[in-house]
Protein backbone atom coordinates (compact mmCIF):
# COMPACT_ATOMS: atom_id res chain seq x y z
CA UNK A 1 0.00 0.00 0.00
CA UNK A 2 1.40 3.37 -1.02
CA UNK A 3 0.50 6.16 1.41
CA UNK A 4 0.98 9.90 0.92
CA UNK A 5 0.52 12.88 3.22
CA UNK A 6 0.29 16.39 1.77
CA UNK A 7 -0.54 19.80 3.21
CA UNK A 8 -1.83 21.47 0.02
CA UNK A 9 -2.21 25.04 1.39
CA UNK A 10 -5.63 25.29 -0.32
CA UNK A 11 -3.90 24.81 -3.69
CA UNK A 12 -1.79 27.97 -3.51
CA UNK A 13 1.91 27.58 -4.22
CA UNK A 14 4.94 29.51 -3.00
CA UNK A 15 4.52 31.63 -6.13
CA UNK A 16 1.08 32.75 -4.96
CA UNK A 17 -0.66 30.92 -7.81
CA UNK A 18 -3.78 28.83 -7.15
CA UNK A 19 -3.56 25.70 -9.33
CA UNK A 20 -5.17 22.43 -8.22
CA UNK A 21 -3.88 20.71 -11.36
CA UNK A 22 -0.34 21.09 -10.00
CA UNK A 23 -1.43 19.43 -6.75
CA UNK A 24 -3.08 16.61 -8.71
CA UNK A 25 0.09 16.15 -10.76
CA UNK A 26 2.23 15.76 -7.62
CA UNK A 27 -0.18 13.18 -6.20
CA UNK A 28 -0.36 11.37 -9.52
CA UNK A 29 3.45 11.14 -9.68
CA UNK A 30 3.40 8.93 -6.58
CA UNK A 31 0.32 6.89 -7.58
CA UNK A 32 -0.77 6.43 -3.96
CA UNK A 33 -3.50 4.15 -2.67
CA UNK A 34 -4.20 6.51 0.23
CA UNK A 35 -3.65 10.28 0.50
CA UNK A 36 -4.11 12.35 3.65
CA UNK A 37 -4.59 16.06 2.90
CA UNK A 38 -4.40 19.14 5.11
CA UNK A 39 -5.64 22.70 4.50
CA UNK A 40 -8.34 21.76 2.00
CA UNK A 41 -11.10 24.22 0.99
CA UNK A 42 -14.54 22.86 0.15
CA UNK A 43 -16.71 25.75 -1.14
CA UNK A 44 -15.11 27.75 1.66
CA UNK A 45 -13.46 30.97 0.50
CA UNK A 46 -12.90 33.36 -2.37
CA UNK A 47 -9.15 32.62 -2.09
CA UNK A 48 -9.93 29.26 -3.72
CA UNK A 49 -12.77 30.49 -5.91
CA UNK A 50 -15.39 28.79 -3.69
CA UNK A 51 -14.42 25.50 -5.37
CA UNK A 52 -14.99 22.08 -3.80
CA UNK A 53 -11.28 21.24 -3.89
CA UNK A 54 -11.72 17.75 -2.46
CA UNK A 55 -14.45 16.83 -4.93
CA UNK A 56 -12.35 18.19 -7.80
CA UNK A 57 -9.28 16.18 -6.76
CA UNK A 58 -11.35 13.02 -6.20
CA UNK A 59 -12.84 13.25 -9.70
CA UNK A 60 -9.52 14.17 -11.30
CA UNK A 61 -7.68 11.25 -9.64
CA UNK A 62 -10.52 8.72 -9.68
CA UNK A 63 -10.47 8.19 -5.92
CA UNK A 64 -13.01 8.01 -3.11
CA UNK A 65 -12.93 10.89 -0.63
CA UNK A 66 -13.99 11.98 2.83
CA UNK A 67 -13.80 15.40 4.46
CA UNK A 68 -13.18 16.44 8.06
CA UNK A 69 -13.91 20.19 8.32
CA UNK A 70 -12.55 22.21 11.21
CA UNK A 71 -14.10 25.48 10.04
CA UNK A 72 -17.48 25.96 8.36
CA UNK A 73 -18.76 28.90 6.33
CA UNK A 74 -22.00 29.39 4.42
CA UNK A 75 -21.72 31.47 1.27
CA UNK A 76 -24.68 33.72 0.61
CA UNK A 77 -27.11 31.96 -1.70
CA UNK A 78 -25.59 28.50 -1.16
CA UNK A 79 -27.88 25.82 0.33
CA UNK A 80 -25.10 24.12 2.33
CA UNK A 81 -22.12 25.38 4.27
CA UNK A 82 -18.62 24.89 2.93
CA UNK A 83 -15.63 23.97 5.04
CA UNK A 84 -11.88 23.97 5.56
CA UNK A 85 -9.84 21.18 7.11
CA UNK A 86 -8.50 17.67 6.63
CA UNK A 87 -9.38 15.20 3.90
CA UNK A 88 -8.76 11.69 2.68
CA UNK A 89 -8.48 10.20 -0.80
CA UNK A 90 -8.38 6.43 -1.29
CA UNK A 91 -8.53 3.84 -4.05
CA UNK A 92 -10.37 1.43 -1.74
CA UNK A 93 -13.92 1.53 -0.39
CA UNK A 94 -14.37 3.70 2.72
CA UNK A 95 -16.76 1.90 5.03
CA UNK A 96 -17.43 4.70 7.52
CA UNK A 97 -15.80 7.79 8.95
CA UNK A 98 -16.06 10.39 11.69
CA UNK A 99 -14.53 13.79 12.36
CA UNK A 100 -13.47 15.03 15.79
CA UNK A 101 -13.10 18.77 16.39
CA UNK A 102 -11.03 20.55 19.05
CA UNK A 103 -11.90 24.14 19.94
CA UNK A 104 -9.03 26.59 20.39
CA UNK A 105 -8.51 29.57 22.69
CA UNK A 106 -5.96 30.95 20.21
CA UNK A 107 -6.03 30.39 16.45
CA UNK A 108 -8.26 28.08 14.44
CA UNK A 109 -9.95 24.91 15.70
CA UNK A 110 -8.26 21.61 14.86
CA UNK A 111 -9.64 18.22 13.95
CA UNK A 112 -9.00 14.52 13.48
CA UNK A 113 -10.54 12.66 10.54
CA UNK A 114 -10.94 8.93 11.23
CA UNK A 115 -11.94 6.50 8.46
CA UNK A 116 -12.10 2.74 8.10
CA UNK A 117 -11.50 1.13 4.74
CA UNK A 118 -11.26 -2.35 3.33
CA UNK A 119 -8.05 -3.24 1.52
CA UNK A 120 -7.25 -6.71 0.18
CA UNK A 121 -9.94 -8.18 2.39
CA UNK A 122 -8.60 -6.53 5.57
CA UNK A 123 -9.99 -3.66 7.60
CA UNK A 124 -7.64 -0.74 8.24
CA UNK A 125 -8.15 2.51 10.14
CA UNK A 126 -6.80 5.77 8.74
CA UNK A 127 -6.33 9.02 10.66
CA UNK A 128 -5.62 12.41 9.12
CA UNK A 129 -4.90 15.43 11.30
CA UNK A 130 -3.17 18.80 11.41
CA UNK A 131 -1.79 19.49 14.86
CA UNK A 132 -2.22 22.93 16.39
CA UNK A 133 0.30 25.72 16.85
CA UNK A 134 0.24 25.59 20.66
CA UNK A 135 1.65 22.80 22.79
CA UNK A 136 -1.63 22.45 24.69
CA UNK A 137 -3.63 21.91 21.50
CA UNK A 138 -1.10 19.43 20.13
CA UNK A 139 -1.14 17.54 23.42
CA UNK A 140 -4.94 17.24 23.30
CA UNK A 141 -4.84 15.91 19.74
CA UNK A 142 -2.05 13.42 20.43
CA UNK A 143 -3.88 12.17 23.52
CA UNK A 144 -6.97 11.64 21.36
CA UNK A 145 -4.92 9.67 18.82
CA UNK A 146 -3.45 7.52 21.58
CA UNK A 147 -6.99 6.95 22.84
CA UNK A 148 -8.08 5.76 19.39
CA UNK A 149 -5.07 3.42 19.29
CA UNK A 150 -6.08 1.99 22.65
CA UNK A 151 -9.57 1.14 21.41
CA UNK A 152 -8.54 -0.19 17.98
CA UNK A 153 -6.42 -3.34 17.76
CA UNK A 154 -6.28 -3.56 13.96
CA UNK A 155 -4.00 -2.01 11.32
CA UNK A 156 -3.69 1.76 11.54
CA UNK A 157 -2.05 4.53 9.50
CA UNK A 158 -1.86 8.07 10.87
CA UNK A 159 -0.70 11.04 8.80
CA UNK A 160 -0.61 14.81 8.59
CA UNK A 161 1.12 18.07 9.41
CA UNK A 162 2.39 17.84 12.99
CA UNK A 163 3.86 21.38 13.22
CA UNK A 164 6.80 19.96 15.21
CA UNK A 165 10.07 18.19 14.37
CA UNK A 166 10.71 14.45 14.93
CA UNK A 167 12.47 14.89 18.27
CA UNK A 168 9.44 16.44 19.98
CA UNK A 169 7.15 14.55 22.42
CA UNK A 170 4.15 14.88 20.09
CA UNK A 171 6.05 12.51 17.77
CA UNK A 172 8.09 10.34 20.14
CA UNK A 173 5.09 9.88 22.43
CA UNK A 174 3.27 7.81 19.78
CA UNK A 175 5.84 5.01 20.05
CA UNK A 176 5.64 2.00 20.32
CA UNK A 177 2.05 1.82 19.06
CA UNK A 178 2.91 3.88 15.99
CA UNK A 179 6.18 4.20 14.03
CA UNK A 180 7.32 7.33 12.20
CA UNK A 181 8.04 5.73 8.82
CA UNK A 182 10.51 8.36 7.58
CA UNK A 183 12.62 8.18 10.74
CA UNK A 184 12.48 4.38 10.54
CA UNK A 185 13.93 4.55 7.03
CA UNK A 186 16.57 7.10 8.02
CA UNK A 187 15.16 9.83 5.79
CA UNK A 188 16.83 13.20 6.34
CA UNK A 189 15.68 16.58 5.12
CA UNK A 190 12.79 18.95 5.62
CA UNK A 191 9.27 19.38 4.28
CA UNK A 192 8.73 23.06 5.14
CA UNK A 193 8.93 25.64 3.68
CA UNK A 194 8.79 24.13 0.22
CA UNK A 195 11.45 26.20 -1.56
CA UNK A 196 14.08 25.91 1.18
CA UNK A 197 12.83 23.20 3.54
CA UNK A 198 14.49 23.63 6.93
CA UNK A 199 12.49 21.21 9.05
CA UNK A 200 10.33 18.12 8.73
CA UNK A 201 6.88 18.67 10.18
CA UNK A 202 4.90 16.26 7.93
CA UNK A 203 4.47 12.62 8.91
CA UNK A 204 3.15 9.17 8.21
CA UNK A 205 2.93 6.72 11.11
CA UNK A 206 1.88 3.07 10.99
CA UNK A 207 1.07 0.31 13.47
CA UNK A 208 3.13 -2.93 13.70
CA UNK A 209 0.58 -4.64 11.44
CA UNK A 210 2.64 -3.25 8.53
CA UNK A 211 6.15 -3.77 7.22
CA UNK A 212 7.71 -0.46 6.14
CA UNK A 213 9.31 -1.10 2.76
CA UNK A 214 10.43 2.44 1.92
CA UNK A 215 9.69 6.08 2.66
CA UNK A 216 10.72 9.45 1.25
CA UNK A 217 10.07 13.15 0.96
CA UNK A 218 8.50 13.71 -2.46
CA UNK A 219 10.41 16.16 -4.68
CA UNK A 220 8.37 18.77 -6.55
CA UNK A 221 9.37 21.12 -9.35
CA UNK A 222 7.47 24.34 -8.80
CA UNK A 223 6.26 24.35 -5.17
CA UNK A 224 2.48 24.04 -5.75
CA UNK A 225 2.05 24.22 -1.94
CA UNK A 226 4.17 25.63 0.87
CA UNK A 227 4.88 22.05 2.05
CA UNK A 228 6.57 19.07 0.43
CA UNK A 229 4.57 15.84 0.60
CA UNK A 230 5.85 12.61 2.14
CA UNK A 231 5.14 9.06 1.02
CA UNK A 232 5.81 5.47 2.01
CA UNK A 233 5.20 1.93 0.81
CA UNK A 234 3.77 -0.53 3.31
CA UNK A 235 3.05 -4.25 3.22
CA UNK A 236 1.15 -6.45 5.63
CA UNK A 237 3.31 -7.84 8.39
CA UNK A 238 3.22 -11.49 9.45
CA UNK A 239 4.07 -10.40 12.99
CA UNK A 240 1.09 -10.20 15.31
CA UNK A 241 1.32 -7.05 17.49
CA UNK A 242 1.22 -7.68 21.24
Amino acid sequence: MVVMSYNIHHGVGCDGILDLERIAGVIESVSPDVVGLNEVDVRFHRRSGWVDQLGWLARRLGMACRFGPTLLRRRRGEPAAGGYGNALLTKDPILHHQSLTFSADIGEPRGILVADLEREGRLARLIVTHLGLTSSMRRRQVEAIRGICGKWSGPMVVMGDWNVTPDQPEVTGLSPRLTDVLSYCGVAGGTYPCRRPRKRIDYIFCSPHFRILEASIVPVEDCPSDHLPVQCRLDWSNRVPV
